[in-house]
């Protein structure tokens, strides 16, 4: 052996998952008296680590990347290419104190991008657009992170070419009112699953409340009707299953939030389950929680529902919220809890409209004309009044909302027949007026922009969702969609755009909208009501015109998330956690974890195999959805740790991101994946 030869190193071959892996870029880290600078007692003559190399037992010199070294305690982190890396035999190499010939880079052809960025909270990286990403069929991009956080709704990118559209104008409308041949009118929310958008039935005629159920496909055409499904689970389990206000996908459900059957108010919470035929009963399940109350939308915290307290059976505001364990029986009443909070803090805290949640706490928004503002901390008790803060808002300019939404930091309230938009600052003490902030939104972009039910969020903008302005003599339902920009001062008139979204398709969409879903591209606005015509008979105008705006267009490629905004529409709920989503010829396709990940270090990968979009959480496939087409270019540069333009900030530390232009199997995505998350064990050094 060489005299050069001074520290064996070897890799068990237990540690390589399934195959052989070739060129395969190892990260080697350790600590050896021997790797000293010589001044301090070791055997590397360079103090900045120059002649440390690495080689075969053949003395073949192998390509290696020094990131970093420490003369004084012979500390090395290093990259080394191993020609094979054997699934059945270990594999040994050696650190070298002198040179030896290497002839090309760790990091083979396919690579595309490898960057060590070592991003903390306040940092973001960007590489320009040079033409290098422009990958179209197959893709693998991989980051390895560190989070404080095992809650959060807030939206967080962590690498990704995606440019988000500066100004409204890509608006389309489709009319799916007949789907199936059933009366698909008169919405009230929308959630995504991550590909197909579910639409919660409510009323589609004079005092007539339904429960067919709309769901589109993301995965197809807008105008194809072939892309919509509907299924009339009007009598589920027996039960008057009809109107509802709101859904949640929670694992592999969509639950759907009782409201009113027409008759009276109802808790029969409908659900279906997403692994099933959706035009099947066996999808299809209900419970009757047995509480005579009108509720409006819910909250999620990734286990538990929070189902939002309107009005009781008199007609009176209800305070009687009510919390569903997802992880108990559905039909066990002992897995639903309810809670009147209707006195918290002396306050008249009833009837409220949407809910939010920050990572901690579940925001409940005030249909109340009080504005009294209500919310619970999920980290305590439910039935306890410790748990619960309410606060009288109106001093701001707090009036009837429908709706919340979460951008990280803010809480916004969306101002129901009004123009006068709040948000809250949740850094900052809920029960101190000067955390919170009013801007009257009224006439922004020389339209009439009042009147909003629901919100989504795209990373950067706020959506508000067009309902109803309440003027007479019309009964004023609008298409007015109103934008907000999270990267400007709430208070400043240049954050604010409107358009109206019903001009820009043929034929008008009337508007009048509830709540919606955001599926990672495109904002889908849920039908309700529209203004009757001339004839007064005509004073209830259900439809079904959903319309949907692109946010971002062709000017996308890829991206992957820490977590996705979970509350997409305002009104509705999910909890995505890590997705991958790429912009193709055949539209948006994303692949979701649909849970949050514990504190820690984390390998995240999303991979495009041309057929299929897989998501990898430390080295497993956790999830994989169909998925083919071209990926689209654009013009975006690369950005590390939030979205072009500086919205979506990722809350942690970015250690390592590669990119590369094929599909890395599952063995190099595990083999990777352990080889980060503990480097000084897996690589062995010879005694």
């Amino acid at each position: 052996m060489p005299n050069n030869h001074h520290i064996k190193l070897t890799v068990d071959h237990t540690q390589v998952a399934d195959k052989n892996l070739e060129n395969f870029p190892l990260l080697v880290v350790l600590q050896n008296d021997n790797l000293k600078f010589e001044a301090n007692g070791g055997q590397v003559k360079n103090e900045n680590g120059k002649d440390i190399s690495f080689c075969l037992s053949n003395d073949s010199g192998l390509d290696h990347e020094i990131e970093t070294y420490d003369p004084a305690s012979g500390t090395l982190r290093a990259w080394v290419n191993l020609p094979v890396l054997s699934h059945t035999t270990d594999t040994s190499f050696y650190v070298c104190t002198e040179t030896t010939e290497a002839t090309g880079s760790v990091w083979d052809s396919a690579h595309k991008l490898v960057c060590h960025p070592h991003l903390n909270l306040s940092e973001h990286h960007t590489v320009p657009n040079n033409g290098d990403l422009d990958i179209t069929e197959t893709l693998t991009v991989e980051a390895w992170v560190h989070s404080d956080e095992g809650a959060s709704d807030a939206f967080q990118a962590l690498v990704g070419r995606w440019a988000l559209r500066q100004t409204m104008d890509a608006f389309e409308s489709c009319d799916a009112g007949n789907t199936d041949g059933l009366n698909t009118k008169g919405y009230f929310g929308a959630v995504c699953d991550g590909r197909y958008v579910y639409f919660s039935p409510q009323r589609n005629g004079n005092q007539t409340q339904h429960g067919q159920v709309l769901r589109f496909d993301t995965h197809g055409a807008f105008n194809n009707p072939e892309n919509w499904a509907a299924y009339d689970a009007g009598n589920t389990s027996g039960l008057n299953t009809k109107g509802y206000y709101g859904a949640v996908h929670a694992g592999h459900h969509i639950f759907f939030v009782p409201r009113t059957d027409g008759t009276t108010h109802h808790s029969r919470i409908l659900r279906c389950d997403t692994r099933k035929d959706f035009r099947s009963a066996a999808a299809w399940e209900a419970y009757d929680i047995g509480n005579i109350v009108s509720y409006q939308s819910a909250g999620y915290d990734g286990r538990y529902i929070y189902l939002t307290p309107g009005y009781e059976a008199d007609g009176t505001d209800s305070g009687r919220a009510v919390r569903f364990d997802t992880q108990s029986n559905f039909t066990d009443a002992q897995s639903y809890i309810t809670y009147d909070a209707g006195n918290t803090d002396g306050l008249d805290a009833k009837n409220y409209d949407g809910a939010c949640f920050d990572g901690r706490y579940i925001y409940y928004a005030p249909l109340n004309n009080r504005g009294i503002v209500l919310r619970h901390d999920t980290t305590g008790d439910f039935s306890s009044p410790k748990s619960w803060q309410a606060l009288d808002v109106s001093s701001r300019g707090l009036h009837m909302c429908v709706g919340a939404i979460f951008d990280g930091r803010y809480i916004y309230y969306v101002p129901y027949a009004h123009s006068t938009a709040v948000r809250y600052d949740t850094q900052k003490d809920f029960r101190d007026l000067e955390s919170w902030q009013a801007y009257d939104a009224a006439d922004t972009s020389n339209l009439h922009t009042k009147g909003y039910d629901g919100a989504c969020f795209d990373g950067r903008y706020i959506y508000y969702i067009p309902f109803y302005e309440g003027d007479a003599p019309k009964s004023g339902f609008h298409c007015r969609v109103l934008r907000y920009d999270t990267q400007q001062n709430f208070d400043a008139p240049a954050a604010w755009d409107a358009a109206d979204g019903g001009a820009f398709t043929d034929p008008p969409n009337p508007g009048g909208f509830n709540g919606g879903a955001f599926d990672g591209r495109y904002a889908y606005f849920s039908p309700w009501r529209e203004d009757p015509e001339k004839d007064e008979t005509r004073d209830y105008v259900p439809h079904g015109k959903v319309l949907r705006y692109d946010t971002t267009g062709p000017d996308a490629s890829f991206l992957l998330k820490y977590v996705e905004c979970g509350h997409n529409g305002g009104l509705c709920a999910s909890l995505p956690g890590p997705t991958f989503s790429i912009n193709t010829a055949n539209g948006i396709r994303n692949v979701r974890l649909n849970r949050n990940l514990k504190p820690g270090w984390h390998h995240i990968a999303g991979v495009y195999d041309g057929a299929h979009l897989t998501l990898y959480i430390d080295g497993e496939p956790e999830a994989q959805t169909p998925a083919s087409g071209s990926i689209l270019i654009g013009q975006a540069d690369l950005e590390i740790g939030h979205l072009s333009g500086g919205g979506a900030p990722f809350k942690g530390r970015i250690e390592h991101v590669r990119i590369s232009d094929v599909a890395r199997s599952s063995a190099w995505i595990r083999t990777t994946a352990q080889n980060l998350a503990d480097p000084a064990a897996f690589v062995r050094v010879e005694k």
